[in-house]
C-alpha cells in the first residue's frame, strides 16, 4: 500500500526528533519567537542607526553631466548669504568639472542686495549666473503697494535680474497689519504676476511645503527625523491653512496668468503625488516645473518618475537647491542618467530613511531638462 509507505516514516521521524542529536539540531530552523528579555536590551537611538547595506549593487561614476547643465534652483552668495560665502571662481571650478554651464540665484532681492549679487557674480562672470528678484513683503500694508512692487520689479529687471522668486512664507506666514494671512491667489499680487508676464521674465514659486509637513510629528510621519530637528518647519495644526487650500489657491492664481511663465519650484510641490503634477501640467501650459531638493521624493518611485519625465519632456527643469559641491551634481546625474539601484540621495537620510533608484532617461529627453528648456523660458526676455 503506497499511501502507507508514505506515511509510516514520517510518523516514526516526529517521534525520534527528541533524540537527535546536538549538531543534527542546530539544522533547524530557528525559532521567529524574539529572544527572551530581548526589549531589555540596551536601546540604539534611530539617529545613531546607520546601517551597512550588504546588497552588491552596481555603482556608476558620472562626473560630467552628459549634455550642459542649467541649474535653475541655487542660491550661492545670494543676497543673504554673507555667513555661507564661496569664492566665486570657486564656484565655476565645481561648475566646469560637473559640465554646469549656468547656476540661477533666485534669492537675489532688491535694490543694493540684489545690486550687490549683480556686481560679484552676474556681471563680471557672462552667461555663468543669472538671478531673480523678490517681493517686498514688509510692504503689504502700503498704499498702492501693487504698483510699488511692479515698479520693484521693474527697477530689478533694469538692474540685470531676469526673474521673480517667491519664497514659501507666501501663504502661510505673510500677513497684514490686521492679522490676516495673504493668500496666494489675493488679488494685490495680479498687476505683479501681470508685469512679469510683460518682460517676459518667469516666476519661480514655493508655496506650501512636503505633504509630511502637513501631518502630526509623530511615529507615523515618515520625515520625523527631519521634523524633529526643525520643529518650525511643521504646519500641522497652529492655525495654518491646509496644503490642500494653498495649492488650490496657488493653480487659480496660475490659470488667471495664462500669459505669464511659472516655474512651480519642487515638482510644483507635491511630488509625492505625480498624478496631480501631471493633471496641473496637462491643464496649464503656462506651468513648468523643476526638482530642487526633490530627487529623495521622485528617486524612490523610480518607474513612475520616469514615465513623467518621459511624458512631459518639454516642461520640467534642472534645479537642485543645494550649495554647489562637485558630488552633489554627480549624484543627480547619476539619478537621471543611470539605471543603478538602491542608492543615496545627496543629503541622505535627512528628509527620510530611504534610497533611491537612477532613471536611465534618454539622451533626448536629458538635454531637455538640462538645458533646452530653460533656454527657452529664459528667451521669452522681452527687455524693459
Amino acid at each position: 500500500m503506497p499511501l502507507l509507505r508514505r506515511v509510516v516514516p514520517i510518523a516514526l521521524l516526529s517521534f525520534a526528533l527528541p533524540a537527535l542529536g546536538r549538531d543534527q539540531a542546530q539544522t533547524q530552523p530557528p525559532s521567529q519567537r524574539s529572544a527572551p528579555h530581548a526589549k531589555r536590551r540596551p536601546t540604539l537611538l534611530l539617529r545613531d542607526f546607520h546601517p551597512q547595506s550588504m546588497l552588491h549593487a552596481r555603482v556608476t561614476n558620472v562626473e560630467r553631466a552628459r549634455f550642459p547643465v542649467i541649474d535653475v534652483h541655487n542660491h550661492v552668495n545670494d543676497a543673504r548669504s554673507a555667513d555661507e560665502h564661496m569664492p566665486p571662481d570657486e564656484v565655476i571650478q565645481i561648475m566646469d568639472a560637473t559640465n554646469v554651464r549656468t547656476a540661477v540665484i533666485l534669492t537675489g532681492e532688491w535694490g543694493d542686495k540684489l545690486q550687490r549679487v549683480i556686481d560679484e557674480m552676474v556681471k563680471p562672470h557672462p552667461g555663468r549666473f543669472m538671478v531673480f528678484t523678490q517681493i517686498d513683503w514688509s510692504r503689504i500694508d502700503d498704499a498702492g503697494f501693487s504698483a510699488k512692487m511692479v515698479e520693484q520689479v521693474d527697477d530689478a529687471v533694469r538692474r540685470g535680474a531676469r526673474g521673480l522668486k517667491v519664497m514659501k512664507d507666501f501663504g502661510l506666514q505673510v500677513r497684514d497689519k490686521s492679522g490676516q494671512l495673504v493668500a496666494v491667489d489675493d488679488p494685490r499680487l495680479d498687476p505683479v504676476w501681470e508685469e512679469c508676464g510683460r518682460l517676459g521674465i518667469p516666476v519661480a514659486i514655493h508655496v506650501s511645503d512636503p505633504e509630511a509637513f502637513f501631518h502630526p510629528v509623530d511615529a507615523r510621519n515618515e520625515r520625523y527625523e527631519e521634523l524633529t530637528e526643525h520643529p518650525d518647519w511643521s504646519f500641522h495644526g497652529h492655525g495654518f491653512p491646509s496644503k490642500e487650500a494653498i495649492i488650490a489657491a496657488r493653480d487659480r492664481m496660475f490659470a488667471r496668468h495664462p500669459h505669464t511663465t511659472f516655474i512651480s519650484l519642487h515638482v510644483a510641490n507635491w511630488p509625492e503625488d505625480l498624478d496631480y503634477v501631471s493633471a496641473l501640467l496637462d491643464r496649464l501650459p503656462n506651468v513648468v516645473v523643476e526638482f530642487g531638493a526633490r530627487e529623495a521624493e521622485l528617486g524612490r518611485q523610480p518607474r513612475r518618475a520616469r514615465e513623467f519625465f518621459l511624458q512631459h519632456q518639454d516642461r520640467i527643469l534642472f534645479g537642485t537647491d543645494n550649495p554647489p559641491k562637485l558630488e552633489m551634481y554627480r549624484n543627480h546625474f547619476r539619478w537621471l542618467e543611470t539605471a543603478d539601484e538602491y542608492f543615496d540621495y545627496w543629503g541622505s537620510p535627512r528628509q527620510g530613511r530611504w534610497k533611491i533608484y537612477g532613471m536611465q532617461l534618454p539622451d533626448a529627453v536629458l538635454e531637455k531638462v538640462y538645458h533646452l528648456n530653460a533656454e527657452r523660458i529664459f528667451g521669452e526676455f522681452k527687455g524693459r
